[in-house]
């Protein structure tokens, strides 16, 4: 494979390769790197094998679909039937005994990112393995969230069948992990390849059929986790709690030592930390020991009983625990870290906000039944606190109080205080020389997140990157990367970058047959149709077609920063690519139902999510690809874009005049169209008004002018 490798990286670039997309080395690093003050060489390999000649990634073995049935073959055969069906049957098998003191990739945490990008690397024959605190996958999961309930939707029906859907269906499916087999195969249709894996031993476990529930229990995930972890026979070497990490040489790379808290080393070229944000938030405020912590609250709705209860915070875990004491408690109170700071999802589009399955105590706030929700007061800057003190009755009770003053609405005191101000990325075990830079330190949104190349990378720790939860640095309140439904698609996309790094073509991606406009629109309205990964990651993933004179190459999930970030080949005649958003105001932000255009021409109006296509040049300046030309589809409330007339025709239409060099807008196209009504407008209509319907752009209304002649 090495070999292999190696003559890929000799064929770039070559015009028998086709297109390569290679990082120039005199481009600059993004300003997340340049802040650092501790940067290193960024991702210079770019999509160099990408695009290595078609012949070369075919004799490749890694990428063939023969060899990888031979490696799950070879596996199987390793273990008698009787020893496979006894770990089958183990609560918690350990298939990473057997594993010395090095790997080449070490994952910290084995919850679902940390087994997400787990499975690509044991499906991929990748030399590494996962390291868990606890005796069991999963532990995180074993704890919270604390009330038992998730908030992750496990839809099981769509009204269109798995077998034939079965990409399409994972769009509402957000608890099941990808099949491992996903990361090389079934590229370009509807299914995910959810078969295949463990080499004929039947389908990747799905969640949905683990429970009944929309909002399923934690006990339901769990048992979802372990399964996963037996199928695809997951090498986790369980109860390794990293307490260090330090910089290791390993030959001329620069990698990583770990040590565990019992006082064992292991050693790693690449170090992957798949854990939780996993340290709670405590404000630096008087008396805050005063309050029960979200990580320890007790979840019994009697232990309320008549009580008064204040909750700080207003995200869904403080939500969550207002719920349970709300049944017993004689009133809640809550009250955010910051001003304004209750933001609810269907207003923002973004899954970590307010969720409605939380927002009952919403309801007795406004319908005025004794409940209290403060979003006017800021808890870290109006120096608050919390004391004891003793009522005039005589009953203990905690006292609140800001800035020194006290609020008459908080006079009468609490019985209880609940802390659930949110949580903080854990890197007190990382030593000096290794510890990430945060966005927080470069003034990036997320500041509580390490910061991150375009590959995932740590901006300032070479060879240090992030899966699972912590990859959502990227897209924090934009994008559903924090969520097992976001993730699972980040962590195949590191998984693609790491082996791209290697010499190793990008793990989805195929020739089309044709570069006609029609033959491009249709692979690319396939992929809007059904893909679950640009429909969950909208504004991060994209498919990227690259338009040779004679021959074009598609690409699924690439990091759209990423392709940003990678110099535009000589052979490369234009880039495609093809990603979801909402539309600029999300719904007005006032969580309008309405669609916002129903008109085929005035698509880019579109707020609800919808796929959008841009157009790219080489720069002349920087040889970076430079956008030329948007185009938008038109919203659809089924989401399937299936209508010819509305969805596909006017994709391949765009598609012709970018190739003839046309770049015109949409809205530039509008406005020609409206001014070419105004100008045919007779006297009596200028007189009166007018409306003018146009099958294309839809209706045009022309106010009356006073004394037109």
């Amino acid at each position: 494979l090495k070999a292999s490798a190696r003559r890929a990286r000799a064929t770039c670039p070559s015009s028998r390769s086709g297109p390569v997309m290679t990082r120039t080395k005199t481009s600059k690093p993004p300003p997340a790197a340049r802040g650092a003050g501790r940067s290193h060489t960024l991702w210079t390999h770019a999509l160099t094998a990408v695009l290595a000649a078609a012949a070369a990634a075919a004799a490749s073995r890694h990428l063939s679909t023969a060899a990888l049935a031979s490696t799950h073959r070879l596996a199987a055969s390793r273990s008698p039937v009787n020893e496979s069906e006894r770990l089958q049957t183990e609560d918690a098998p350990r298939y990473a005994e057997h594993l010395g003191s090095y790997s080449e990739y070490i994952i910290i945490g084995a919850g679902p990112g940390g087994m997400q990008l787990g499975a690509f690397m044991e499906d991929g024959g990748v030399d590494y393995r996962i390291v868990e605190r606890g005796s069991r996958v999963g532990t995180f999961w074993e704890t919270y969230p604390r009330h038992d309930q998730l908030i992750s939707l496990n839809k099981r029906y769509t009204s269109r069948p798995r077998e034939e859907f079965d990409e399409f269906n994972l769009r509402h499916d957000w608890n099941s992990l990808l099949p491992a087999a996903a990361a090389a195969a079934g590229v370009g249709g509807r299914s995910t390849g959810a078969r295949g894996a463990r080499g004929g031993g039947g389908a990747s476990p799905r969640f949905t059929d683990f429970s009944s529930r929309m909002f399923p229990a934690r006990e339901e995930y769990l048992a979802y986790l372990r399964a996963y972890h037996r199928f695809h026979r997951l090498k986790v070497q369980f109860e390794w709690e990293v307490a260090r990490v330090s910089r290791r040489r390993i030959g001329d790379h620069e990698g990583f030592a770990l040590q565990s808290s019992a006082g064992r080393f292991l050693t790693c070229k690449y170090l992957i930390v798949a854990t939780a944000l996993g340290r709670p938030y405590v404000p630096d405020m008087e008396g805050i020991e005063l309050a029960d912590g979200y990580e320890s609250v007790d979840v019994r709705e009697e232990a309320y009983k008549d009580q008064r209860v204040l909750v700080l915070g207003l995200g869904n875990a403080a939500f969550e625990a207002a719920g349970r004491a709300q049944a017993t408690a004689g009133y809640v109170h809550m009250i955010g870290r910051s001003h304004g700071g209750l933001k609810q999802s269907y207003f923002t589009h973004y899954v970590g906000d307010l969720r409605a399955v939380n927002n009952g105590l919403l309801d007795t706030f406004f319908l005025k039944s004794l409940d209290t929700i403060d979003v006017d007061t800021d808890l870290e800057g109006r120096n608050c606190s919390l004391a004891r003190r003793v009522s005039p009755g005589g009953k203990p009770e905690i006292d609140f109080g800001c800035g020194g003053g006290h609020n008459p609405s908080y006079r009468e005191g609490y019985d209880r205080v609940i802390r659930c101000l949110g949580w903080v990325f854990e890197d007190r075990l990382f030593e000096d020389a290794v510890k990430p830079t945060l966005n927080r330190d470069l003034g990036l949104l997320g500041g509580k997140y390490p910061a991150l190349t375009e590959s995932y990378e740590s901006v300032n720790v070479k060879n240090l990157y992030f899966a699972g939860t912590l990859s959502h640095a990227h897209d924090y309140k934009r994008s559903a990367g924090g969520f097992v439904h976001g993730f699972r698609y980040t962590a195949r996309a590191l998984y693609r970058l790491l082996r791209l790094s290697q010499g190793v073509r990008w793990e989805g991606q195929r020739e089309l047959g044709s570069t006609a406009a029609r033959s491009v629109a249709l692979a690319l309205q396939r992929r809007f149709q059904s893909s679950s990964g640009l429909y969950q990651m909208f504004g991060e993933l994209c498919d990227a077609v690259l338009v040779r004179d004679a021959s074009a190459t598609y690409m699924e999930e690439v990091p759209l920063r990423f392709i940003a970030h990678s110099a535009f080949p000589t052979s490369l005649r234009l880039l495609l690519t093809l990603h979801m958003d909402y539309g600029n105001k999300g719904h007005n932000g006032r969580g309008d139902l309405s669609f916002a255009t129903r008109e085929v021409g005035r698509a880019h109006y579109s707020q609800f999510l919808h796929p959008i296509l841009r157009a790219y040049e080489p720069s002349a300046e920087s040889g970076l690809p430079s956008l030329v030309s948007e185009f938008h589809i038109i919203e659809d409330l089924l989401t399937t874009w299936d209508v010819d007339a509305l969805h596909l025709k006017p994709l391949e239409e765009w598609i012709s005049r970018v190739y003839e060099g046309d770049y015109t807008s949409q809205e530039e196209r509008l406005t020609a169209r409206f001014k070419e009504y105004e100008a045919n407008l007779t006297r009596e209509e200028r007189r009166a008004g007018a409306k003018k319907v146009d099958p294309y752009f839809g209706a045009f209304t022309f106010p009356a002018v006073k004394g037109a002649m």
